[in-house]
């Protein structure tokens, strides 16, 4: 039943009410680089470049409109390697053997693909590769809906339990080796609620932190290593937003936190960027604040308002977030975006740390998809870029004024936008 509910999802996308994109129009003259890898229309996984001039199918055999008697299968999830090599995806199928769910790695020309993962009890819905671009953890659901993470190598072999809970959230130590695991939400609504670091070999041993989550998601390890960023509840029941030592315990505060935070590391790992919720006033807003970790007072308020989402550049230059455009269905907080309506629109904005400029780059209407990443922003900020790896370019996943799904390309700087391929949901390699 939750294949056919993951086919209905897909289907869906096509279907939604129709908004134009817009945008600004001045030329630059860098064409994008890296590969972009999305799911089309017809539930196959491609990749292209920057202009939707060299497409590739990776797969052609989804089966969104099968007769009687035919499989029915889609492919999901397309995540990239951190070295660009490979990229790794889900297929889901339907057959009169029942629901079977697949993970497979694959070369970024397409080639020399392999299953890693197949299972008619567990499906994964959340890829995530190692930094030394050799493994894969994935989470995923069984029949009962229980969440629990797999880790496999990219080349296939034999699937490790990692650990299960729910919500299950996580970051990988830079040398591949541990992983932060953040299990049961905040402390103060789960008496269980705990963090964990989980050895992935002989080196490295299992332990649980003697900190109390606070309200957020994703842990993010630096990436020297040294330190991981993480949300706690202190002694007194405040929560702050912190760094913890290698040792599992508190190294520094960073800033008191008021309500719901996500957080992530600039790619060199000095600046940490967070958005947190206020709940103080009539209605909730979202503060992007940007410090600088040496210096916690160093604090510099990007936006204030609906934000939905934030993802660093690869330089660390800029940040480009989401906020909703004026008159679109509100969201109550950065949990709760899923369930904005088809008739949302969004804002996209990129913070220039040199100039300290604002640009808007585009306004347009989410596809379905790519709302569903929304609400999990913090955890896809360490899998997934919506950035070229030049960080001149961004993909967008939106809709037409027609009402069709479609992949986009934009400037920074709101010049050179282009729909490049028909689909529903995109990232760009990292390299």
């Amino acid at each position: 039943m939750a294949v056919l509910a993951l086919l209905a999802i897909s289907l869906a996308c096509s279907s939604t009410i129709p908004f134009p994109i817009s945008q600004a129009t001045v030329p630059i003259s860098a064409a994008p680089v890296g590969l972009i890898a999305y799911v089309g229309n017809d539930g196959n996984i491609y990749t292209t470049d920057g202009e939707g001039k060299q497409s590739s199918a990776i797969t052609r055999d989804a089966n969104l409109n099968p007769a009687a008697g035919q499989a029915r299968r889609i492919y999901q999830y397309p995540t990239w390697a951190p070295d660009g090599q490979r990229l790794a995806y889900v297929r889901f199928s339907l057959d009169e053997s029942g629901p079977e769910a697949s993970l497979f790695s694959v070369l970024s020309n397409g080639k020399k693909p392999v299953n890693t993962f197949t299972s008619q009890d567990f499906q994964p819905i959340y890829l995530s590769w190692s930094p030394d671009s050799q493994s894969i953890a994935f989470l995923g659901s069984d029949v009962s809906g229980a969440l629990t993470q797999y880790l496999v190598a990219g080349s296939g072999g034999e699937s490790k339990l990692i650990g299960s809970g729910q919500p299950y959230y996580w970051d990988w130590s830079p040398d591949s080796h541990s992983l932060i695991v953040h299990i049961g939400g905040a402390s103060s609504a789960n008496a269980e609620a705990r963090l964990d670091f989980r050895g992935l070999d002989d080196s490295n041993s299992n332990q649980e932190l003697d900190i109390k989550p606070g309200p957020f998601d994703a842990p993010a390890w630096s990436p020297a290593g040294d330190v991981i960023a993480l949300a706690a509840q202190n002694d007194a029941g405040e929560d702050e937003l912190i760094l913890a030592g290698q040792d599992g315990k508190v190294k520094e505060v960073l800033a008191p936190l008021s309500g719901t935070v996500a957080f992530a590391w600039s790619p060199k790992g000095v600046d940490l960027a967070y958005a947190v919720l206020d709940t103080a006033g009539r209605a909730p807003i979202v503060h992007l604040v940007v410090m600088d970790s040496g210096h916690p007072d160093l604090q510099k308020q990007i936006v204030k308002g609906e934000l939905i989402a934030f993802f660093w550049s690869p330089d660390g230059q800029k940040i480009a977030y989401f906020i909703l455009e004026s008159g679109s269905p509100s969201a109550s907080s950065v949990q709760t975006v899923a369930q904005t309506e088809p008739r949302t629109k969004l804002v996209l904005r990129v913070y220039d740390r040199i100039s300290e400029e604002t640009k808007t780059a585009a306004t347009f209407a989410p596809t379905i998809a790519f709302q569903q990443v929304l609400p999990f922003y913090s955890q896809y900020q360490r899998s997934a870029t919506i950035w070229s790896p030049d960080s001149q370019y961004l993909v967008l996943s939106g809709i037409d004024s027609a009402g069709e799904d479609g992949i986009y390309t934009v400037g920074a700087d709101g010049s050179q936008f282009q729909k490049i391929a028909d689909g529903n949901l995109a990232f760009w390699s990292w390299k």
